[in-house]
Order: structure tokens, then C-alpha cells, then sequence
């Protein structure tokens, strides 16, 4: 039997948080795998200033039918307001 699994990729403010939600939700096994990618540089808009920082990227991994609750988990505890989930 084949499992597929789904990634998905976030940006996080910092590696605490990434730290924070990752264990939170392997923890709750609604992942297999948490994986940090600590420092990617990103340049974004933000309040019409041009932002250059750096954002950890958390990237999980999950079965088919747990995706609607890690992405609900990763809603409820993430810290920014816009979040990119992929």
C-alpha cells in the first residue's frame, strides 16, 4: 500500500515559533515529520515599506485525511495575521 503524503510549507517569524509550532503538532500526530529551514531571507511589502528580513520556513508532513487539522492547528497558534501556508 502506497501513502501519499502532503507538504506543506510556512513561513514562521522565528525559529522559536517554528520550534513552538512544529512539536505542537507532531506532538498531536497529525504529522509524521516536522522539518525547520532556519534561515531563508525574505523580502515582502508590509504597511507600504519594503521589508527585508529573515523567516524560518516549517515544512510538514501529512496524511490526506489530517490536512484540514494541521492547517486549522496552524491558524490557531501562529503568530502573524497574514499567513503564507502552501
Amino acid at each position: 500500500m502506497v501513502i501519499i503524503m502532503n507538504l506543506i510549507y510556512v513561513t514562521i517569524s522565528n525559529e522559536e515559533e517554528s520550534l513552538y509550532i512544529g512539536e505542537k503538532i507532531v506532538k498531536k500526530r497529525l504529522t509524521a515529520c516536522a522539518n525547520i529551514i532556519s534561515d531563508m531571507k525574505s523580502i515582502y511589502w508590509w504597511e507600504g515599506n519594503l521589508e527585508k528580513d529573515n523567516e524560518p520556513i516549517l515544512i510538514l508532513k501529512t496524511i490526506d485525511e489530517n490536512l484540514g487539522a494541521v492547517m486549522a492547528k496552524i491558524k490557531e497558534i501562529h503568530s502573524y495575521d497574514n499567513l503564507c501556508i502552501i
